[in-house]
């Protein structure tokens, strides 16, 4: 796989969504996404492998840029994006919702960490859901301080 991001575009009736795929950096590219015209625009994390300081600087300016009335949705945001959003104002814009995010658990029986998909409407008072092993069935730490991991749920 490149380095290189990578975006895709699927339209379907009034969303627009966002495949990012590889590095964001300062050579991340978004000028064929900068006239989105949907109601709802989702922008789609899961195959993010990186990010760095001028790849949120390259974001954000994308974002101010966009000016759209649009809905904003994030999808399957790894633990890179959310603490990004968590850390840098404007990294999600105001209004903008994150609707499915990877979190990190940890299995004290098999001794491995593993991310896992939550969808933010399953957080309840900022606590992680119950999570079991696909190995062992053993109940799963939650690998993060909740307070700090889902602050991001406080914004919108």
């Amino acid at each position: 796989m490149s380095d290189k991001l990578e975006v895709g575009i699927n339209i379907v009736s009034d969303q627009t969504t966002v495949q990012l795929t590889g590095v964001i950096d300062e050579d991340a590219d978004f000028a064929n996404i900068k006239n989105l015209e949907s109601a709802k625009i989702v922008f789609d994390f899961q195959k993010v492998s990186m990010i760095n300081s001028c790849g949120i600087r390259e974001w954000i300016q994308y974002l101010v840029g966009l000016g759209t009335n649009s809905q904003i949705i994030y999808v399957n945001c790894p633990q890179i994006i959310i603490e990004q959003i968590n850390m840098v104002q404007g990294f999600i814009p105001k209004g903008a919702k994150v609707e499915s995010f990877y979190a990190p658990y940890f299995c004290e029986d098999c001794d491995k960490e593993v991310k896992v998909k939550i969808n933010s409407a399953d957080i309840q008072s900022f606590k992680a859901p119950k999570c079991n092993c696909s190995d062992c069935g053993s109940e799963m730490e939650f690998d993060a301080i909740e307070a700090q991991y889902f602050n991001f749920l406080k914004q919108g």
